[in-house]
């Protein structure tokens, strides 16, 4: 007998192309918006979800270093988050507003996970790790995201708000480092871009003669086109003179 609207075996229904899916704050869309400061692209409004979703956890981070950690620099290095991501929500909020941009509220379930594990930590060195590591990984993912769009964008607000953030959170990675607790070998080993032809000195003079060539041939080719009709006129006059010349 069918089990009617039972909901075992089924999964769930995918969110149709073109559409944003509402419970994913990372799913920005693919249009292109359009506003006084220029367009909003999907890297825009990526970088401004990403930057919310960084002050969701990680200015409670930094609250909790004030009283989980006897350590001076991990306590400065909390102040440091909690002025930081105060400053940038701030920000933050007035530039989604002016473009736009839904912003959440709440940090992403991983996010959570960092929290989480932090208050579960005893006060003192277990704490100290357990909020060193995750934050600084963090940072540097979002670091990259900033460059890029910093690099990219064509939205004026944008690249004046990436400067900002990229200077805060190269700030935040700076003092988590200066704890001495920062694992390098648990990090992204960072990736060379492919590798790109080095034109040589002989290309470049030939890539130049080829162009001056092309040039040359093109202003001859022009020249002839003029010269040619002219030509021809003046054989047809000279013909017409000579005609007139003959005796009767």
């Amino acid at each position: 007998m069918p089990l009617s609207g039972c909901a075992i075996g089924q999964s769930q229904a995918a969110t149709p192309p073109g559409q944003v899916d509402p419970s994913n704050p990372l799913d920005v869309g693919t249009q292109v918006t359009q506003s006084q400061w220029g367009p909003v692209g999907p890297a825009d409004r990526l970088m401004l979800v990403k930057v919310a979703l960084a002050g969701s956890w990680e200015l409670p981070s930094g609250e909790m270093a004030q009283t989980m950690t006897s350590n001076p620099s991990v306590r400065l290095a909390g102040q440091h988050l909690i002025q930081g991501h105060t400053m940038l929500n701030k920000m933050n909020v007035q530039i989604a507003q002016q473009l736009g941009v839904t912003l959440p509220t709440k940090p992403l379930p991983e996010q959570q996970g960092f929290l989480t594990n932090m208050q579960q930590q005893r006060p003192g060195i277990d704490f100290d790790r357990a909020f060193v590591g995750p934050l600084r990984d963090q940072h540097g993912s979002v670091y990259q995201l900033l460059s890029q769009v910093r690099t990219g964008t064509r939205n004026s607000l944008i690249r004046d708000f990436a400067n900002q953030c990229m200077a805060t959170v190269l700030d935040h990675i700076t003092v988590l480092e200066q704890t001495g607790l920062v694992n390098y070998s648990a990090l992204n080993s960072p990736t060379a871009p492919p590798v790109t032809p080095v034109t040589t000195a002989a290309q470049i003079t030939s890539n130049n003669n080829s162009s001056i060539g092309v040039f040359i041939i093109a202003a001859l080719m022009a020249g002839l086109a003029i010269l040619v009709p002219i030509l021809r006129r003046g054989g047809s006059s000279g013909k017409r003179r000579a005609g007139s010349a003959i005796p009767e």
